[in-house]
């Protein structure tokens, strides 16, 4: 780029072999116009009107010529001139904008343009424009055109330039203010509306969309310039781009960080058309708001959840997670920038509201297993609220009772009876395997210190699950629930007792298999006080049905305990009985070794009644303390032995007092229950030694307080052993039983029920009133002696009878 001679720059697109032409050119044309004045170099002025130029102006003419349409130009050097020559000078610059030039001179009024189309959307859509003018720049005329007028202008010499500035400056300043011409604000475009729209000057662009549908309609523009028709089409290709870039700001705005710079555009589209005044455009703009945030936040649920497997808990976590972090955000920053009318915390809360029931109801229609079904009722019923509403950070805001349930009646109702059935079914086949399995390790031989069973365990924790949650999603599901499992344990538990009763009877023979025996009956037995406390727990939960489901699994519990006490009982007496055989007899009176046999018998099974549970062990030693009890009070009623004399019967209450102690401590050591048992002993030898009718009257009172089973032939019959044949005596003595058969209120029965009823008498007792003592006391010689004889031949002994048959007559 060179420098002129007043130190201005010349262009660097401009060559010399450029200048010459021209001005070889402008010396023709003033040659051949004859003109009037002269310059004083060689290249042509191209401020004088007389010389003609050959290059076409920007407007397609001779830029120093006066239009056609004016009439003959004046002088050189008249101001009109001049201005004229100035303005052109003006127009032709190349930063043309806005009808002026650099120079700041008024240019020509641009020409008024009419809209575009529907079809300049659709090729602004497709990133293409219509040939125009406006490809070329700014300002009338080919942009081309105009380039080269400039570039032909800053040609020329240094004096040429100097002469042109020269007449820039003679141009007389006027007083007068040269006023623009006031504007007409003229209508939009389609394509200038829509690129408003891309830009998201979307409030602007509603505007210029509310005038076209105005026009559309054929009212008159705000300008009062009656519009030209406009399609219907394009109005609604507008809006509709507008809405696409309303609610895609709604979409950026719920995951960014702080208040969306073009959310302001949002709320005053809103507003904008809520205000507007005539036929309204797209109805309800607030309500379509509405559905592009609900679309929104399904969007991101959807995106959150999109490509990731994983079980139902673990996308309920994702879903948690994302719901409480977006409406964190809303409380945060979208909030405060929407206008309180627009309840912006509660339309977004509703959305995620309604898309997480449905992905809730969706997940439910799947084919689900029973912990999938509970997972479903569960989050309906707590973790929804607990973990999302519940939230310190959003929980001021929220109102659960608008929100409502995320799954309706009708498929919480069918959820609760798919995930009762399915419990049923399986609760009652894994019931059945675990039998199925205890069986068979039961046909095993196991001693007690080996085998420690946890049965009743297995058999609980299947139950136990269902029945802990069920009542956690409501009420009436427990109670389901409750019933279907305690059906299910009813069904078991008839199971278990045909089970137990054919163990049972398979046994030939306690001697041998005593451990193994005892050792099945134990943990059978250990079962039930926490089958019967699970029970009770379920039947309580059931309120309607559960009582009488509870009084038959009761009752065969009570049935299983029964089984199996009575078997260890068997096993005790079975080895009690050759002790138990010598109980009254001859030399019963003269050693204490049949005592002693019970006593270290009973001692050796306390460690093994010990592993007993609660409940079956208290059982348990109240059937073994009764049951020895009658050994001792049996042979006594049935009269095995007589005392007829006051020494007799004073040796053998002796001799019965002293060892129901030794009864007595054995069975305090094992903690019987029964302590009412210690009585019967001692009540009955009152009766045998006391003389005075009204004390035993006392005594036979006392001793039906605790045994209400006590008839009149026991009575009868013990009076038989002391010998109390006086007819007056027995007679007030079995009326006491008589008196206390017929009172209206027994008082209640402290012993244990069934004690006496035990007991059978074989013959019965006739009175005679002579004297028969001498021949009573040699018929009974008689009869020993024959016996005695008898049991020795049948035997084939030499002397004395035999260990096992005591001689029982004292």
């Amino acid at each position: 780029m060179g420098r002129d001679g007043k130190g201005g720059f010349l262009s660097p697109f401009i060559s010399t072999s450029s200048v010459v032409e021209s001005g070889e050119r402008c010396t023709e044309a003033r040659s051949s116009a004859g003109g009037t004045e002269a310059m004083p170099v060689t290249v042509p002025n191209p401020f004088d009107e007389d010389t003609p130029l050959d290059r076409p102006s920007p407007e397609g003419g001779n830029p120093f010529l006066e239009d056609e349409v004016e009439g003959k130009r004046e002088p050189l050097g008249s101001d009109a001139k001049r201005r004229g020559t100035l303005e052109k000078i003006a127009n032709l610059s190349p930063f043309w904008k806005g009808g002026k030039s650099l120079l700041g001179v008024l240019g020509a009024p641009e020409k008024r343009r009419g809209r575009r189309k529907s079809e300049d959307v659709s090729l602004l859509s497709l990133g293409r424009k219509k040939d125009g003018a406006e490809e070329d720049g700014g300002g009338p005329g080919g942009g081309g055109v105009k380039r080269l007028s400039f570039l032909w202008l800053g040609g020329g010499t240094p004096g040429n330039r100097s002469q042109r500035e020269s007449l820039v400056e003679v141009v007389p300043e006027k007083n007068e203010v040269i006023r623009e011409p006031e504007k007409v604000r003229e209508p939009l475009s389609v394509l200038e509306i829509l690129r408003l729209v891309q830009q998201r000057d979307l409030r602007s662009a509603d505007q210029h969309i509310m005038e076209l549908e105005a026009e559309c309609d054929g009212q008159v523009s705000p300008a009062g310039v009656k519009s030209p028709g406009r399609q219907a089409k394009d109005v609604t290709l507008l809006y509709e781009a507008l809405m696409k870039e309303m609610w895609a700001v709604v979409d950026e705005s719920l995951g960014y960080k702080g208040k969306h710079l073009k959310i302001d555009e949002v709320i005053g589209v809103i507003q904008q058309e809520e205000a507007r005044e005539g036929p309204p455009g797209p109805k309800n703009m607030r309500g379509q708001w509405v559905d592009a945030v609900g679309r929104s936040v399904e969007q991101r649920l959807k995106k959150n959840l999109e490509g990731k497997m994983g079980s139902l808990p673990s996308q309920a976590d994702r879903m948690k997670r994302t719901v409480v972090e977006d409406l964190t955000a809303v409380k945060n920053y979208l909030v405060c920038a929407y206008p309180r009318d627009f309840e912006v915390f509660r339309i977004y809360l509703s959305a995620y509201h309604r898309c997480t029931a449905e992905w809730l109801s969706a997940a439910a229609q799947r084919s689900l297993e029973t912990n999938d079904i509970y997972f479903i009722l569960d989050f309906n019923s707590n973790i929804y609220c607990r973990d999302v509403l519940s939230r310190q950070e959003i929980s001021p805001l929220v109102n659960p009772s608008e929100l409502g349930p995320l799954l309706s009646r009708e498929m919480r109702t069918a959820l609760e009876q798919q995930y009762t059935n399915l419990v049923q079914n399986r609760v009652s086949q894994r019931l059945e395997e675990e039998l199925r399995v205890e069986q068979e390790r039961w046909n095993h031989d196991f001693h007690n210190d080996e085998f420690v069973s946890n049965f009743s365990t297995r058999i609980i924790q299947i139950m136990k699950s269902h029945v802990d949650r069920a009542p956690l999603i409501n009420e009436g599901f427990g109670m389901m629930v409750s019933h279907t499992c305690l059906s299910c344990f009813l069904e078991f538990l008839h199971s278990f007792h045909k089970t137990v009763e054919r163990i049972y009877s398979e046994q030939d023979g306690p001697m041998g298999t005593t451990d193994n025996f005892i050792c099945r009956i134990t943990n059978i037995v250990n079962c039930c006080p926490p089958f019967r406390e699970f029970a009770t727990r379920m039947g309580q939960l059931d309120k309607t049905q559960g009582a009488e489901l509870l009084h038959q699994s009761e009752g065969t519990l009570d049935r299983i305990v029964s089984l199996g006490t009575r078997g260890i009982c068997d096993l005790v007496l079975h080895d009690l009985k050759p002790f138990c055989r010598k109980l009254l007899g001859r030399r019963w009176l003269s050693n204490s070794d049949v005592c002693d046999g019970i006593v270290s018998g009973l001692a050796e099974y306390v460690v093994t009644l010990r592993r007993l549970s609660l409940g079956p062990y208290q059982a348990t030693v109240s059937e073994l303390h009764r049951r020895v009890l009658l050994e001792y009070v049996r042979p006594l009623i049935q009269g095995k032995m007589s005392c007829t004399t006051s020494r007799t019967r004073k040796r053998a209450a002796s001799k019965l007092r002293e060892e129901n102690r030794h009864i007595v401590q054995i069975f305090n050591k094992l903690e019987s229950p029964q302590a009412v048992l210690d009585q019967v002993i001692p009540r009955l030898t009152e009766i045998l030694v006391l003389e005075d009718t009204a004390s035993i009257q006392m005594e036979v009172g006392m001793l039906v307080s605790d045994f209400p089973d006590f008839r009149k032939r026991h009575l009868s019959s013990l009076l038989d052993v002391r010998g109390l044949w006086d007819p007056t005596e027995r007679h007030q003595i079995l009326g006491v039983l008589h008196d206390l058969e017929g009172a209206d209120a027994l008082p209640p029965c402290r012993g244990a029920a069934g004690f006496f009823s035990e007991i059978s008498i074989t013959h019965d007792t006739h009175c005679i009133h002579v004297s028969l003592s001498r021949a009573s006391q040699f018929g009974r010689r008689t009869l020993r002696l024959f016996s005695r004889r008898r049991r020795i031949t049948s035997n084939h002994v030499g002397d004395g009878p035999s260990p096992g048959e005591e001689d029982t007559q004292l």
